[in-house]
């Protein structure tokens, strides 16, 4: 006869483990339980164009407070020169979504998770980012 117990680790009603970033209701703003997301993140892609061959570094900053920046900068060897654009923004984030609200106009919606459950390696729209801070 095969006995199996389960048990169970850590505050009742607790954050899910396994969805970083989000209060207990499934849904923060950037200061509310989004801490998984606050730091400065990093994606570089490199892209072949009929004739040129381009870098694109894409840099996110969320905050605590619920504000953030996004940093791209494209290279292309044609060129010989960055390109460098920078936003500002604010977000929220809801079971697996963060929205993305650009100062000026604009939002965008993304997918997020962290890859191999690490809090080091963002998945945001399909990209992996790597935590710099």
């Amino acid at each position: 006869m095969i006995l199996l117990a389960a048990a169970c680790g850590g505050e009742p009603g607790g954050p899910d483990p396994f969805q970083p970033g989000r209060d207990q209701d499934g849904s923060s703003t950037g200061g509310g339980g989004a801490t998984a997301l606050v730091g400065t993140w990093r994606s570089v892609v490199v892209v072949q164009v009929p004739g040129d061959l381009q870098t694109w570094t894409t840099v996110w900053r969320f905050e605590a407070d619920g504000s953030c920046r996004q940093t791209v900068e494209t290279e292309s060897l044609a060129e010989g020169f960055p390109r460098v654009t920078e936003r500002r923004c604010s977000y929220a984030t809801s079971v697996g979504e963060i929205t993305i609200a650009y100062i000026g106009g604009g939002s965008l919606t993304f997918r997020f998770s962290f890859a191999d459950f690490s809090p080091d390696r963002l998945i945001l729209d399909g990209f992996e980012y790597e935590r710099l801070a």
